[in-house]
């Protein structure tokens, strides 16, 4: 048996995941209530939960549109879900900003809930039931390719056959996450003609939530992201030299000041530099590089996200 876990990103972050974190928060205080209710009431409560907070197509009511992407089965479906949401909701907040990214994350919930019911051999008229932030979830990897499609997504991975094995390994993102839309997008046809479609995994919602995500990003990037821009250039023009004569940096150990400036900036208009990695870093901490910069520096193949060299992981 294999098993590979998502552990981390090569992201760091700028802005504290806080709507992140409230998501992952809310939708444990759920299970924790819906656990609670179902101990009391011996398991009564359930039938009520289902019919009013999970989206049965045949009878659902508006708010389960919403409501159904944060209730969950059991301990491992929260579990597996918040995994995900922490790691790639916290990328994608950061880097297309807080409301967008509740916007988005929402919005990409309800296309993977219209999706699941188009997927559904009797559509609006199924009486199977849909529950989880798996759709929204899946949104969020969509966004992520979208953004960062070079970026590596590490993995921890435990094989078992005659004697147990573990490790880590790198994948690209886009990799990764075409594997897992493949996959998902396999499933869903297969369990299309199923009776109970993909053995309790609504894998149409999982498809239908990364395409949400990689349609929301596309016109972002196509019609907002544009338009920021031409806002920025059409402000006064900072001169990188007063920039970096204004910026004094902390004190810093006799050994740091021997540090060689090797790092060339470019904001889509203009290159500057070198700098070395400290005054990258001062001037990331102080908001004098647009978050949107790249840098290359020799050795480099390609210009990568400025962000990168923060001084702040996740």
């Amino acid at each position: 048996m294999f098993i590979a876990i998502p552990t981390g990103m090569n992201y760091r972050t700028e802005r504290y995941p806080v709507v992140t974190l409230s998501l992952i928060g809310i939708n444990t205080f759920v299970w924790l209530v819906s656990l609670i209710c179902e101990i009391v009431t011996q398991g009564d409560s359930q039938d009520w939960i289902f019919e009013h907070l999970w989206l049965v197509p045949a009878t659902s009511y508006p708010w389960m549109y919403l409501t159904h992407q944060f209730v969950h089965a059991n301990f491992l479906h929260l579990f597996g879900n918040m995994l995900f949401l922490f790691l790639f909701g916290s990328c994608v907040e950061d880097m297309i900003g807080r409301l967008r990214f509740i916007i988005f994350y929402l919005l990409s919930g309800l296309v993977a809930a219209l999706v699941f019911i188009a997927m559904s051999p009797a559509h609006f008229t199924s009486t199977h039931p849909m529950g989880g932030a798996s759709g929204a979830i899946s949104g969020c990897m969509g966004m992520y390719v979208m953004l960062r499609a070079g970026a590596k997504i590490e993995f921890a991975y435990f094989l078992w056959f005659f004697y147990g094995k573990g490790g880590t390994f790198e994948v690209p993102a886009w990799v990764a996450i075409s594997f897992w839309f493949a996959k998902d997008l396999l499933l869903a046809v297969v369990s299309m003609n199923s009776h109970r479609p993909g053995g309790g995994v609504a894998f149409a919602a999982h498809v239908g939530g990364m395409i949400g995500g990689f349609a929301l990003v596309a016109a972002y990037r196509w019609r907002v992201r544009p338009r920021q821009q031409a806002i920025e250039e059409a402000k006064p023009i900072l001169d990188p030299a007063k920039v970096l004569g204004a910026f004094t940096p902390p004190p810093m150990p006799a050994a740091a000041t021997s540090e060689t400036p090797t790092i060339f900036l470019h904001d889509g208009a203009a290159q500057t530099g070198p700098f070395t990695l400290t005054q990258i870093q001062g001037m990331l901490q102080h908001g004098t590089i647009s978050r949107d910069a790249v840098y290359w520096s020799e050795g480099m193949e390609q210009w990568q996200a400025v962000s990168d060299l923060s001084a702040t992981p996740i």
